[in-house]
């Protein structure tokens, strides 16, 4: 009782609503790959009524100078946690926000101060400055054109992840307006750095992005979000939807033969050169016992593999973004709550 109730429950919860978070995201990805309709219920409140009650009876046979002498006692321990769990379904003007709106480029800026480029941009991005990074989930072609984009696409995230690595360049996030949280500066720093092969890979990056270094000290450019090039000193990201990103994940997916008929197409092209692996997830007829998560949908098992640290990362990611996409709940919502006894 007491502290010590509190350190077993919270670890017990928050085990569970991380792996039930999991499941539901993992879940919701597979959905998309088959065209369901995702369905999304955020726990909003959680609430846990603990009791607990003993008593001791005993029995006595013997009396002695008028005192009862017990020569037997039956002890009974009674332990109760009843659970009230409150969901709500996100829909309405919440669902537009979080899954349907493009992602800020400050959000997409603060991750690529601590993930590495080489996972962010091709997963959250449809272009960077006219380089389109090209996906139909529903046209089962792809063009030559797409395709060679698509490689550019990657190249630019290469060079950006080496110059990120060299310390050649750098991600900023400014807020410019103290009591305006939505006044805020994004822009990246290119540092002069000597280096033949840093001196190349700035020359690739700005020829491939139609950008101007300054001809003296660092120099400094503007990201913005837009879908076309602005001039020779702003980065303009074409960020993706929490849904785009949803439904491209989904494209790794392994599907059953006997399912490959109600799947989408995986349209995504498929040169090793061009081809990302950013998230695998498998497929089984049993429950697999190497998941870091797995669901069961249409009769077959989807899972992450436990040692695909990729795929893990990846996965990972997403929840992260689903999260920074995330806003408050609606009061004017349905919700459901469900007491439990045990």
């Amino acid at each position: 009782m007491g502290p010590k109730s509190i350190r077993a429950g919270r670890m017990e919860y928050n085990l569970a609503l991380g792996q039930s978070d999991s499941e539901q995201l993992l879940l919701n990805i597979v959905k998309m790959r088959f065209l369901d309709r995702a369905v999304f219920l955020n726990v909003t409140s959680m609430t846990s009524n603990l009791s607990f009650q003993s008593e001791i009876s005993t029995t006595t046979t013997g009396i002695f100078d008028s005192v009862a002498f017990p020569t037997s006692a039956n002890p009974s321990f009674t332990w109760k946690d009843n659970p009230t769990i409150t969901y709500e379904e996100l829909t309405g003007v919440e669902y537009v926000t979080q899954m349907l709106s493009p992602i800020p480029v400050d959000t997409i800026v603060l991750l690529l101060q601590s993930w590495p480029a080489s996972m962010v941009l091709p997963l959250a991005l449809n272009e960077i400055n006219d380089v389109n990074n090209d996906w139909n989930p529903i046209n089962p072609t792809i063009s030559s054109t797409a395709s060679v984009q698509h490689k550019k696409f990657n190249e630019i995230t290469e060079a950006i992840q080496f110059l990120d690595a060299q310390r050649t360049l750098e991600w900023s996030v400014i807020r410019t307006d103290a009591e305006n949280t939505h006044a805020i500066e994004t822009a990246i720093l290119l540092n002069n750095h000597p280096g033949d092969k840093t001196e190349k890979t700035i020359a690739l990056l700005l020829s491939s992005l139609g950008l101007a270094k300054s001809k003296e000290g660092n120099t400094k450019f503007s990201i913005e979000y837009g879908l076309e090039a602005k001039d020779d000193s702003t980065l303009v990201l074409g960020t993706r939807s929490m849904q785009d990103i949803l439904t491209y994940a989904s494209l790794d997916i392994d599907i059953p033969s006997e399912l490959a008929d109600q799947a989408l197409i995986n349209t995504h092209p498929k040169d090793a050169e061009v081809e990302d692996k950013l998230l695998h997830i498998r497929t089984s007829l049993y429950r697999p016992r190497n998941a870091s998560v797995a669901v069961e949908y249409h009769g077959a098992w989807f899972y992450v593999q436990a040692d695909d640290l990729q795929s893990k990362a990846t996965f990972l990611l997403i929840q992260m973004l689903m999260g920074m996409q995330s806003g408050a709940s609606s009061s004017g919502a349905p919700v459901l709550t469900i007491p439990i006894s045990s």
